[in-house]
């Protein structure tokens, strides 16, 4: 598997603005309502003041590039963390 390089960090001011997040669910998501099908992407639900918002990763490197996104800007938020 080749590494991808993430696009280069942003700051992002004031602009972004947007409706107050209530919480979020990360899970596996299936094609049948009843959730008996085989898993075929991760779901990030995120709960919203008017109503969910669903974003699905359908591959293996969607979920990486995600996760090393939150943990680059984790970093240059909070340095000291680790």
């Amino acid at each position: 598997m080749t590494k991808r390089r993430l696009q280069p960090m942003e700051h992002i001011g004031k602009s972004m603005i947007g409706p107050q997040i209530v919480g979020y669910t990360v899970g596996s998501w299936c094609e049948s309502q009843d959730g008996s099908g085989k898993p075929i992407a991760v779901a990030v639900s995120i709960e919203t003041q008017f109503g969910d918002i669903v974003l699905r990763l359908k591959s293996p490197g969607a979920v990486d590039v995600m996760i090393q996104s939150l943990l680059r800007h984790k970093r240059d938020v909070w340095p000291e963390a680790r």
